[in-house]
């Protein structure tokens, strides 16, 4: 019988990313003078620097062992909906999910929100790798099942 690492891969029910009732996982990062634009709100390359954090408090808090070299991940694909402008001072609420889990990658899909609204929705394919060889690794039963029911 082969290893569970060797499952092909876990599909999630389908889920509306604007939707807040779709999250478990939730961060929240402040917006900075200096993430504004010359326009006066948030600059676009904002809002996939705080879905980087979400990302990151996402992994970390699944245990996934992100700021170990054992648990690398690579990002092979990014695609962001700009929904609507997110403005000076505030903060901005992430929320983050898997939306499916292969053998050796996951899509994790997520929304900014400020002040009740939906400014975004974002996926992102991330592959890990083995730190020696830098190909494509099995991702481990213990952390494919934290990813598959994540913490609040």
């Amino acid at each position: 019988m082969p290893d569970s690492t060797e499952r092909r891969s876990t599909e999630f029910p389908t889920f509306d990313l604007a939707d807040p009732a779709s999250y478990r996982f939730w961060s929240t990062d402040i917006m900075r003078w200096g993430d504004t634009d010359g326009l006066g709100h948030i600059n676009n390359v904002q809002f996939m620097r705080f879905c980087e954090s979400g990302r990151i408090a996402f992994l970390g808090a699944c245990g996934s062992g992100i700021v170990l070299p054992a648990d690398d991940f690579m990002i092979v694909h990014m695609a962001i909906d700009f929904r609507a402008q997110m403005h000076y001072p505030g903060e901005v609420n992430v929320g983050t999910r898997v939306m499916h889990i292969g053998r050796t990658s996951m899509r994790v899909g997520q929304g900014l929100f400020q002040n009740g609204v939906c400014t975004a929705t974002a996926e992102e394919v991330l592959v890990k790798v083995d730190p020696e060889t830098q190909r494509p690794a099995p991702l481990p039963k213990e952390l494919r099942d934290r990813l598959s029911n994540p913490p609040e």
